[in-house]
């Protein structure tokens, strides 16, 4: 009998450790509501303009992230698409659904999901959080030049 209990719990102690083990603790945390803030363009590695949430076509986008390891984006407090998304310590992956008729990733059409990275970024300057989200492409400048611009779109924290 007290074999069968020392192997019961040996059984429960080695589960323990296998579950513990595999709980990650980050140091950050998505939870809550964050804010479109800000777009910066460069063109070839230099900042050539800063379009503030004022100015911006959709002054008023929310991105909601829940406990559940889902959420929300809301343009002027209308709910728009859902997520869901995974998240470290450098950053977090959205997997937003995206409407019937809207081209996916996959080149489809059948309102399937679609990855978007943010990279957490420490502000130095006031100890705040960023998520910043970059895209790259060529493009043809004034006088015929390619040139290389980048775009980052900023969330922060409300």
């Amino acid at each position: 009998m007290k074999k069968c209990a020392y192997g019961l719990l040996s059984v429960i102690f080695l589960f323990s450790l296998i579950i513990l083990n595999g709980c990650s603790d980050f140091s950050f945390n998505p939870l809550g509501t964050w804010e479109y803030n800000e777009e910066i363009y460069y063109v070839d590695g230099k900042e050539v303009e800063r379009v503030e949430k004022k100015d911006m076509l959709y002054e008023s986008t929310k991105y909601i992230f829940e406990k559940s390891g889902t959420g929300y984006i809301t343009v002027s407090d209308d709910p728009t698409l859902n997520f869901t998304y995974d998240y470290d310590d450098e950053k977090v992956t959205l997997h937003i659904k995206q409407p019937d008729g809207v081209n996916n990733s996959d080149g489809g059409t059948n309102g399937g999901t679609s990855d978007t990275e943010y990279k957490i970024i420490n502000n130095k300057n006031d100890d705040s959080i960023s998520l910043v989200r970059t895209e790259k492409y060529k493009a043809k400048d004034d006088n015929g030049k390619e040139v290389e611009v980048k775009v980052e779109y900023v969330l922060v924290k409300i």
